[in-house]
């Protein structure tokens, strides 16, 4: 690989990672600021722009070291979100069952998405444990 071909291999990464990065950013920020449609928008803007830069770079943008840093930044990811979500919903319905806290409507597709979660994670270790090894 020439340092040319590394040099847009880099900027490409970086162009991609920073949509994305972008895209969350600002969907968090217009939301908090009370404009969650531009939000969306924006979220929708910067994440097609980051599949279009993906898809018109040529050859492979990412290879396997890439592969197995998303593995271990997903299985990272799931295990905080998962042992940060069975302390913070079972610990604010218990909150709001106690009248301490009022639940706010926004929370609860949320606490529906960590529950779904929830199962599908529980069913595929159960799935992988009956596949031969």
């Amino acid at each position: 690989m020439t340092p040319q071909t590394q040099s847009t291999e880099r900027r490409y990464r970086r162009l991609y990672t920073g949509l994305w990065a972008l895209s969350g950013v600002l969907l968090a920020v217009l939301i908090v600021a009370g404009y969650p449609l531009v939000g969306v928008g924006a979220f929708a803007v910067f994440a097609v722009s980051a599949l279009v830069t993906y898809r018109r770079y040529d050859g492979p943008l990412f290879d396997e070291r890439d592969q197995r840093r998303q593995a271990a930044a997903s299985k990272r990811t799931l295990a905080i979100m998962g042992m940060s979500s069975a302390v913070v919903f079972p610990g604010a319905t218990a909150l709001w069952a106690l009248n301490l806290i009022e639940w706010p409507l926004w929370l609860t597709p949320i606490a529906l998405l960590v529950a779904a979660l929830s199962f599908v994670h529980i069913g595929s270790i159960m799935y992988e444990s009956g596949r031969p090894a």
